[in-house]
């Protein structure tokens, strides 16, 4: 029952959902690199539609804090300071997560004195694996260079991700020239351009598993010939949720902003229409930038992505404000409800809303529970036809709702300080709406599942099934009885937009073919193994197995074992939408043996033999390639030993013994320097004297010998070179010597010694 159980869920993943949102249980983000490093505030900004409560962490360095947030209210909770990623192309351990019991929004905002920077921070279902860097050239100041950066935040184990950067790295990786990275959960990557003149933007990312990336810069001014500066922060928004109509609103207060439009293909037409239109032609990874003070509509043949800068207030024309960046949403991203959130962190005195929505429903609009027409608050049409309006609110901080019973808003929420601003998108949808929801196939025998993603209540279906049937749901279940290519048609029509699109595809009916997996695997902890299936014609294949563990080749390498990695590992294949019956195969990784040869000591061979034991193991071998265990200690120094256990599996521990004997003393108490080699002098005998003083006093007391070598004693003369005479003289030792634990003491001895002629 429980591999029928897994198949169905596979079968699901095979056809998942398209639409998501910015709300949801578990996101992740990270805070890039500041000007004023070290020295920032650092806070997650978190809001929900209902009551809820959650941890937001940073797993890797074992920091977490709960919180909970009252239903269309706001928590704010700040992240220590190590939750900053510092330097280039380094994997850091800064990811940070929320999770929560309901679905929140949530917003992060990093700032220090007149520097102040937010973004959105989207859920894991609103992420995916590909995307394109928004950033901006940095800034040359006072000696040091100000970087363009972009952060990349990995959600799963074992993830691989290929980063193309547009500009030459600060580690001197070249432009246009693939790289990888290995990372795991809550691990992050920092790219940052070589130098201030560099501008990261249109690297491109592309991982095998969902990742987050953020975009900006540590401090730049925008325009580039404008004084005052501010960092940038912005999550990037996956090509998959990229549309292709874009609606600009001027920021409130100020002359104009900045935009850049950047391309995923080739050969896309761009139509920016405003008081003119304007038309430019770009390839993969190409972007342009102007400057408008008009809103504009935003046509491109293929999906887009566009972001607006404020400017600086040397050249905004308003007493606020500083750079801040936000990326736009399409039209085709609204939603019903947004609640969003503006921030009053940094001495943010202004407070804004930028609201976008059909131009049949700005009088329905709901803000914060008025209507906003009867708020005085005016709408403007946008574009040569005109469907969409927006609208600018000024806004007191604290959380806001918008809702609509039409077609649904988009709302971008910014403000300015007196010499800082912030800007994010506040709310919209995400969907993966530039994927082609029909189904590649079925198997025979089985029913085939569609779903399109979308919603009902905006979207009209209309189905040709390839076989005679026609349907006009967004979501049902189809069975076909025989082998062959089913030419499918789905014609796609948005009521908001007034558009029509017509998808196409040949859905294939195929018999379930058969996939093996290969042996048993024993591997030893940290070491490489390789799952392998046999081969299945013309298929792909997905492996899954412990610690969501998902691979979607067919012979998969895992560079190192975990322990956690043990258990059974299941994979399909899957031919033209035909997914195999799952094969299992058993992963046994073996712990690392740990050898335990104790802390480092001080020993004294001496008085005690030493032997090191490294434990029962198959085999050993010591620094000096001996082979036996115990080790017999002939001397202080590094040691070191190799096991290998039962399994083959090898470990290694080492320490270091310093031999350090306790300190030995003995003071004779007579001596005769009369010339016959015997006895001549009166010397300190004993080891491990680190230094020592030695006085001689006669008996009124006054000192007649000094001497602080343990190697020359006293010959019976005095300072003057005068010959003592015989009698009883005084001495006293000061000396430094060791313990048995090879601890230094100070010690003192007196006493008398006989001299004799």
């Amino acid at each position: 029952m429980k591999y029928v159980l897994t198949f169905l869920l596979w079968i699901l993943y095979v056809h998942p959902s398209f639409a998501q949102s910015n709300e949801g249980t578990n996101l992740w983000f990270g805070f890039m690199e500041h000007k004023d490093v070290g020295r920032t505030t650092m806070v997650a900004m978190i809001t929900s539609k209902q009551n809820t409560s959650g941890t937001v962490s940073i797993p890797q360095l074992g920091w977490s804090m709960p919180f909970s947030v009252a239903a269309n209210d706001v928590v704010v909770v700040q992240l220590p300071q190590s939750a900053e990623t510092r330097g280039s192309e380094t994997i850091t351990k800064t990811g940070a997560q929320i999770t929560s019991l309901a679905p929140v929004s949530a917003y992060i905002h990093q700032y220090f004195e007149f520097r102040s920077e937010a973004s959105i921070v989207l859920p894991i279902d609103a992420i995916s694996t590909q995307y394109f860097v928004m950033s901006y050239p940095g800034i040359f100041n006072r000696g040091v260079d100000y970087l363009s950066e972009f952060l990349i935040v990995a959600t799963t184990d074992e993830t691989m991700v290929t980063i193309t950067p547009s500009d030459r790295t600060q580690k001197g990786k070249s432009p246009n020239i693939p790289f990888s990275v290995l990372l795991n959960a809550g691990e992050t990557y920092q790219v940052q351009a070589s130098d201030a003149s560099g501008d990261m933007t249109g690297s491109h990312i592309q991982a095998d598993k969902k990742i987050a990336v953020f975009g900006g810069d540590s401090w730049t001014q925008v325009p580039t010939s404008c004084g005052t500066r501010d960092n940038l922060l912005e999550q990037m928004y996956p090509v998959s949720t990229w549309g292709k109509q874009i609606l600009t609103v001027p920021s409130d207060q100020v002359t104009y902003d900045v935009f850049r439009i950047l391309a995923s293909e080739d050969n896309t037409i761009v139509e920016v229409q405003g008081t003119s239109t304007r038309e430019f032609r770009l390839n993969r990874g190409d972007f342009i930038e102007y400057q408008e003070s008009t809103p504009t509509f935003i046509v491109g043949s293929k999906p887009i992505l566009v972001a607006q800068y404020l400017i600086g207030q040397n050249c905004n024309g308003h007493i606020y404000g500083d750079p801040s960046m936000v990326l736009l949403n399409s039209i085709e991203q609204t939603r019903d409800t947004v609640t969003l959130f503006n921030s009053q962190f940094q001495q943010i005195e202004e407070n804004y809303i930028n609201v976008i929505t059909r131009t049949a429903d700005t009088e329905v609009i709901i803000f914060d529970g008025l209507k906003l027409i009867d708020r005085g608050i005016n709408f403007s049409p946008v574009g040569t036809k005109g469907d969409f309006s927006y609208a600018r609110v000024s806004v007191a901080s604290g959380a806001h709702t918008i809702s609509s019973p039409g077609c649904g808003v988009i709302a971008t929420a910014y403000g300015y300080g007196f010499a800082e601003s912030y800007a994010y998108s506040g709310g919209a949808s995400f969907s993966n709406i530039n994927a082609n929801p029909i189904p590649e196939g079925g198997c025979l025998n089985d029913t085939v599942f569609f779903d399109t993603g979308l919603s009902p209540a905006r979207y009209n279906f209309q189905w040709d099934l390839g076989d005679g049937n026609r349907t006009r749901e967004a979501q049902f279940e189809h069975f076909y009885p025989n082998l062959g290519a089913y030419p499918i048609e789905l014609i796609l029509e948005d009521e908001c937009l007034n558009t029509i699109d017509t998808l196409t595809r040949d859905l294939i009916i195929s018999l379930r073919k058969a996939v093996d997996a290969a042996d048993d695997i024993q591997v030893c902890e940290d070491d490489p193994f390789q799952l392998s299936a046999t081969d299945v014609a013309d298929g792909r294949y997905e492996w899954r197995g412990p610690e969501d563990i998902f691979f979607d080749h067919q012979a998969p390498i895992v560079e190192q074992a975990k322990v956690t990695m043990s258990g059974s590992y299941a994979v399909i294949g899957i031919v033209d939408g035909c997914a195999t019956f799952p094969s299992f195969l058993n992963v046994d990784v073996k712990p690392t043996p740990q050898p335990n040869l104790g802390e480092d000591a001080v020993i004294c061979i001496d008085l005690l033999e030493v032997a090191l034991n490294a434990g029962d193991y198959v085999s050993y071998r010591w620094q000096d390639n001996s082979l036996n265990n115990p080790f017999t200690v002939q001397s202080g120094g590094d040691f070191s030993v190799e096991v290998i256990d039962e399994f083959g599996c090898m470990g290694t521990d080492s320490l270091t013994l310093i031999q350090q004997c306790p300190t030995d003393l003995y003071i004779p108490n007579v001596f005769s320097p009369n010339g016959d080699n015997q006895n001549d002098e009166f010397v300190i005998l004993g080891g491990d004297i680190q230094s020592m003083q030695l006085q001689i006093f006669n008996r009124w007391g006054e000192l007649i010998f000094e001497n602080n070598n343990q190697e020359t004693g006293w010959d019976g003369t005095t300072f003057n070179q005068q010959i003592a005479l015989p009698g009883v003289y005084i001495y006293r030792l000061d000396f430094v010597g060791f313990k048995r634990d090879g601890s230094i003491f100070e010690g003192k001895k007196y006493g008398t010694i006989t001299l004799i002629r």
